[in-house]
């Protein structure tokens, strides 16, 4: 086993360095794709969806995996949990897909990984980032590139316990599982960090409610010095929007989730300041090496628009899986699994990210900071970016375990 593959996201040079695996067997390399190109997610999964393809077309025009040409198939979850379930469920049965992936919602993420858990087929996470996945749903053929939910909130609290005058805290989040995952990590987090700090009762958004003054208002009541909204999409537009005309920027600050596609659907709406961002790939933020320089062209080239976290990770995801089975000499999902777990990559969002064997987790950072106009893009992005290192975020062997032993 490689104790490092380099990923490095040249596919010429990430054939060559592993030209020594088995010779090619025939047929195709395929990879089941279930995402929600219709309901709550379509967005994002569109983008997550193309990244994918990307790194598809870049690995067939070198050659595909261990000679043998990589196709997706894809299939609509609807953004529901039987429905992709029951998609999984036809992908490995009538397809035999050699991998899972694509999934967007948490609530869908667990149902698809149950698919793979009962067939035995590897499936890795690209967007849904619930930590149940990790910890009560853990298999050993699940791994996450990004950081979970958990993870995510983590940053959030480590970032607000750096902010002193930051006192009042309201947490809000979308009323379903990431939502209330996300709030509870938190508050948890912060208030270990800060027992100074008053954290107010949750106020839970439904999903799809386009009307988010019914949530604003009560959250600005209790006159936080910031809002930790866990809410993407549409949502988060609507939050923003709707936000100024309550004065929420004016008399209080926001941080959230705020990957590219939400800065680039504010737009010119977004304020000039008093929003704070948690993304997982924000291509301006990354070290800019001459791959991710030429992916951002190919990407913008191809779809008129810049490639977003969702994509960057649906390139990373591909390329992850390749260069493992690559160093297997084989698709079988055993041995591409003892080459995800413990295994180091090279990708656009750093170098050595290493995948855990106990929960799947790689230890991908998180990035944190001000919202803000640059005239060098035609949407606002982040300032003053804070890169929290994954390891520093991921919950402990001995927590994990304990809350497995909870779940009996």
């Amino acid at each position: 086993m490689l104790d490092k593959i380099k990923l490095g996201m040249s596919v010429t040079a990430l054939t060559a360095a592993l030209a020594g695996g088995a010779l090619a067997d025939d047929g195709v390399v395929k990879i089941g794709y279930v995402t929600g190109l219709s309901g709550a997610c379509s967005g994002i999964s569109e983008d997550g969806l193309n990244g994918s393809k990307a790194a598809v077309e870049d690995l067939n025009a070198a050659g595909g995996i261990l000679g043998r040409q990589v196709e997706l198939i894809i299939r609509d979850s609807k953004t529901k949990p039987d429905e992709g379930g029951m998609q999984a469920r036809e992908l490995v049965a009538s397809e035999k897909v050699d991998v899972l992936t694509g999934v967007c919602s948490s609530a869908v993420l667990l149902a698809v990984t149950a698919v793979a858990d009962e067939s035995d087929t590897p499936h890795y996470a690209i967007i849904g980032s619930t930590q149940r996945a990790n910890v009560e749903a853990f298999h050993p053929h699940y791994w996450q590139i990004q950081p979970n939910a958990a993870m995510e909130a983590i940053a959030a609290a480590e970032y607000v316990a750096k902010k002193p005058d930051w006192k009042r805290i309201t947490p809000m989040g979308f009323d379903y599982e990431w939502g209330h995952t996300s709030v509870e990590a938190f508050s948890e987090r912060l208030k270990s960090l800060r027992p100074d700090v008053e954290i107010a009762d949750p106020i839970f958004v439904k999903l799809g409610d386009s009307n988010m003054g019914s949530y604003i208002a009560p959250a600005l009541s209790s006159k936080p010095d910031v809002i930790y909204a866990a809410v993407f999409g549409g949502g988060l537009v609507n939050l923003i929007k709707q936000g100024k005309g309550f004065g929420l920027f004016e008399r209080s600050n926001l941080l959230t989730l705020l990957s590219l596609d939400a800065m680039q659907a504010v737009g010119d709406a977004m304020p000039e300041s008093g929003v704070y961002g948690v993304a997982r790939a924000p291509f301006f933020a990354l070290e800019q090496t001459d791959e991710l320089q030429a992916f951002i062209k190919k990407y913008t080239d191809t779809y008129g628009e810049y490639p977003t976290d969702w994509s960057i990770h649906g390139y990373d995801g591909i390329m992850i899986y390749a260069a493992a089975a690559e160093a297997a000499g084989t698709t079988d999902a055993d041995a591409v699994m003892a080459q995800i777990y413990g295994s180091s990559f090279d990708g656009f969002r750093g170098r050595n990210m290493t995948v855990r064997a106990f929960d799947g987790q790689m230890d991908a950072p998180s990035y944190v900071g001000e919202i803000s106009k640059d005239p060098a893009y035609p949407f606002p992005i982040m300032k003053n970016v804070e890169v929290f290192p994954g390891e520093s975020l991921m919950w402990s062997e001995e927590h994990i375990q304990s809350l497995r032993d909870a779940a009996r």
